[in-house]
């Protein structure tokens, strides 16, 4: 359980929602972040049989078979489920994985396109949590202090498109700012460019200073995400530039995390 998924469950709970959580092969991390949440370990089985709704906030990388153990396991011990994915998916992605769900899981079961859009809810500020697909009204009145409901409508793919297209900007920029600062060091012109933004670019050095340690942290969740955007422009025919590159640049993050402290360092 990650830092949104658990700041989601947290106040989930204190809206008096019983979270439910499955764990298995998760870090130590994930298992001290559902036990400050509030939530309920427990196993695969008895989240399928006991859960009202079930919703995915995981890397994206991991979002395709996990819909695949929810279906078989509904299909296993013929229990319905509403299964909403909220990962950071592409429009194609959230469409292969409804109808692999579809074929797979029990009867009635629904599947619900999600994206949350902003930081994990605290206890000043909760995100957008998007909505598409046939059968929102099961869920989208759903009232409480992790997120906002937003329905998109029946078509399903909108809500991970609107988070391709916001994605860009928010993770996308960051990964150009990242190459740009790479490129000066590999060209031995990091110090000057770094005092030419200080000087003229002001608002991207405190960008810089606000957001690069949570990146070096997250980096690793955003490597598949940055593909899943990439293959979303090439699906509509449209070249992603700079963005096809991004997921290189945070796998290179992910494996050198004081790389961007070095740069922050840097810094006058």
């Amino acid at each position: 359980m990650g830092d949104m998924g658990s700041s989601v469950a947290k106040h989930l709970t204190k809206s008096n929602y019983s979270v439910l959580t499955n764990l298995d092969n998760r870090s130590v991390k994930s298992k001290n972040n559902a036990q400050k949440s509030n939530s309920q370990i427990v196993s695969f089985e008895n989240l399928i049989l006991t859960s009202h709704f079930i919703i995915s906030i995981i890397p994206p990388s991991a979002a395709q078979q996990t819909a695949k153990n929810i279906s078989f396991y509904s299909k296993k011990l013929s229990k319905p489920v509403i299964y909403i994915d909220a990962n950071a998916i592409s429009p194609q992605t959230t469409l292969d994985i409804e109808n692999n769900f579809y074929k797979n899981a029990e009867q009635s079961s629904i599947y619900i396109d999600g994206s949350i859009i902003g930081g994990p809810p605290n206890d000043n500020y909760k995100p957008n949590l998007y909505l598409s697909g046939k059968n929102l009204k099961k869920i989208d009145k759903m009232k409480s202090d992790a997120f906002n409901i937003i329905n998109l409508g029946e078509d399903t793919k909108l809500a991970s498109s609107l988070k391709m297209c916001y994605a860009s900007w928010t993770k996308g920029s960051s990964a150009l700012i990242i190459s740009m600062l790479l490129l000066a060091e590999k060209t031995n012109v990091l110090f000057q460019l770094l005092d030419e933004l200080n000087y003229s670019q002001k608002e991207l050095i405190t960008k810089m200073i606000k957001t690069f340690p949570s990146i070096s942290e997250k980096s690793y969740r955003w490597i598949a995400e940055m593909e899943e955007i990439a293959s979303t422009y090439y699906d509509n025919e449209l070249n992603p530039g700079a963005l096809d590159n991004a997921s290189s640049i945070y796998k290179l993050i992910s494996v050198n995390k004081n790389k961007l402290a070095k740069f922050l360092d840097q810094i006058h």
